[in-house]
């Protein structure tokens, strides 16, 4: 059993890979390798289809969408139950975080994308250029790209694509080789809410190709006109400079170590809630996942108790199974990169108030909830993200302390704050991240008004909320003088221009008595033979 699954996504024979369920080892389905020629046909399929999306108007774009929300909702605990196959989450995670989330997300851009597309008038502030009118207008970029993980299988890559599709845009997707199916299923519902509104005889304005890496990367060189990546930060780095290469421009979602800072004024109570949950949903394998958590000394004890009691009741074991809260990591690999990160922890004299074992008993990617303490900052526990059930706690003396210890990381993705909710807020708005929760957490992905994003090494550009979708248009600027009859004071020929347009910038500028003076010296410039 063990050897069958130590990697969820196997290359089976040549052209095709399966997957396999990372809680029983069950092969779920096998899938073709798209060739460099498979993705460029892909890509062709899109630009073809772009150009009847973008011409659709635009309340019919919506009412695709809205339609593709409806199916969605009618096939809920279907998609439920194909996402928790593929990663292994409970049902209820895999309904909440990942089907709630795309229905939203579909709603949320139907709905924006008219604010997002308006044009815009332009004002000319400049008093010589008052005579013009300038329009600001606003077109779909053309084919995006996207590269999407195996954590959140239809939430991540749907929020995109909505965006993407709202604004159109025509869309080429290469889902994880981990949890192909949830995005396929997508790509099924999306072509029938098509199908329902009339549209029948068109190119499909999403494509999805499965495969390995080699797959992303012919994705990266094809002919598309953005791409949007999610995943580590170190793939993250070979897709940026593989993109810039041809000048592609991208999004990059990568990793987060997000703190939580538990203040004096918090109520423990729900604060060490929020921290187990926070830390142990989809077994931690989240980006906004509570990674560091530290806590004021003068509540360390107390809230320590809270969490071991919490996490002891944490129910570990197939997510397909009723009551299961906790299911397994992903894969061996991710199971064995979080113990070596608790092992070095322990080596170095943290102290495991619970867990820091694997659960073999329940197969080989599984990994017991794990709270532990008496942590230095220098620590791989501390510095790396973990991706795994994993909560460590460090003690704190004063809210400087804190804002120190969690600006500290190369990441600055998310973070929470907990306490008197003045107090709270003061202290979340000195935190270096692009999304901070005053006593919530994780929370921030889920509002699709929201930009999701990240800074320094979690990523660059934006996604979600008409931010992210300003991202996915190109704007265009159109200027129309309304004196077209008239020749420019400024163009040829410069003789004699010199000091009647230096007093026309006194005239225009200048302040009291400057300006009275100007008016007779700039006169000239009003007056000037032009070619």
């Amino acid at each position: 059993m063990e050897s069958g699954i130590h990697l969820v996504g196997r290359v089976d024979e040549p052209g095709h890979f399966s997957t396999l369920n990372p809680a029983s080892g069950e092969q779920l389905g096998s899938y073709p390798i798209a060739s460099p020629q498979d993705v460029g046909f892909a890509v062709a399929r899109a630009r073809q289809a772009q150009r009847w999306w973008a011409e659709l108007p635009l309340v019919r774009r919506s009412a695709v969408l809205r339609r593709t929300a409806r199916l969605i909702c009618d096939e809920k605990e279907a998609l439920a139950r194909t996402i928790t196959a593929e990663s292994g989450k409970p049902l209820a995670e895999s309904l909440v975080a990942d089907v709630f989330i795309a229905i939203n997300s579909a709603n949320f851009s139907a709905d924006n994308a008219a604010a997002v597309l308006r044009p815009q008038r332009i004002p000319h502030s400049n008093p010589t250029l008052r005579l013009k009118s300038g329009r600001l207008s606003f077109e779909p970029l053309g084919v995006i790209g996207m590269i999407t993980p195996w954590n959140y299988p239809l939430a991540i890559p749907a929020g995109d694509i909505f965006g993407a599709l709202a604004t159109g845009n025509a869309v080429v997707v290469k889902p994880s080789e981990l949890t192909p199916q949830s995005v396929l299923e997508l790509e099924r519902i999306l072509s029938a809410a098509l199908d329902a509104e009339g549209i029948t005889s068109q190119p499909r304005p999403l494509q999805v190709i499965t495969g390995m890496a080699e797959t992303g990367q012919a994705l990266i060189n094809s002919p598309i006109d953005k791409l949007i990546f999610t995943g580590s930060v170190a793939t993250g780095r070979q897709v940026a400079t593989a993109a810039a290469a041809r000048l592609l421009p991208v999004i990059l979602e990568l990793g987060g170590k997000d703190p939580m800072i538990v203040l004096s004024d918090a109520d423990l109570d729900v604060a060490s809630s929020a921290a187990v949950w926070g830390s142990m949903m989809n077994a931690g394998q989240t980006c906004l996942s509570v990674e560091r958590c530290y806590v004021h000394r003068s509540v360390l004890a107390r809230f320590l108790d809270l969490c071991r009691d919490k996490m002891a009741k944490i129910n570990v074991g197939n997510g397909a199974l009723d009551g299961v809260d906790m299911g397994p990591l992903i894969s061996v690999r991710q199971m064995q990169k979080v113990a070596e990160q608790v092992e070095d922890a322990r080596a170095q004299g943290a102290d495991i108030l619970v867990g820091g074992e694997p659960m073999p008993h329940l197969g080989p990617s599984f990994y017991s909830p794990t709270l532990i303490t008496g942590l230095e900052p220098s620590m791989r526990l501390m510095r790396e993200e973990t991706f795994g059930p994993v909560l460590p706690v460090v003690a704190f003396r004063s809210d400087e302390e804190a804002i120190g210890l969690a600006n500290d990381s190369h990441y600055a993705l998310g973070a929470s704050v907990w306490g008197r909710t003045e107090h709270a807020t003061a202290v979340a708005r000195r935190i270096h991240a692009s999304s901070v929760l005053v006593n919530d957490v994780l929370t921030a992905f889920a509002v699709p008004d929201a930009p999701h994003a990240g800074f320094k090494h979690s990523g660059m550009g934006r996604t979600h909320g008409i931010l992210g979708m300003q991202e996915l248009v190109r704007s265009f600027y159109v200027d129309v003088d309304l004196a077209p009859r008239m020749k420019k004071l400024w163009w040829y020929p410069y003789a004699g221009a010199f000091a009647p347009l230096a007093a026309f910038a006194d005239l225009l500028h200048g302040g009291g008595s400057a300006r009275l003076n100007a008016v007779r010296r700039a006169l000239p410039a009003l007056f000037r033979r032009r070619h």
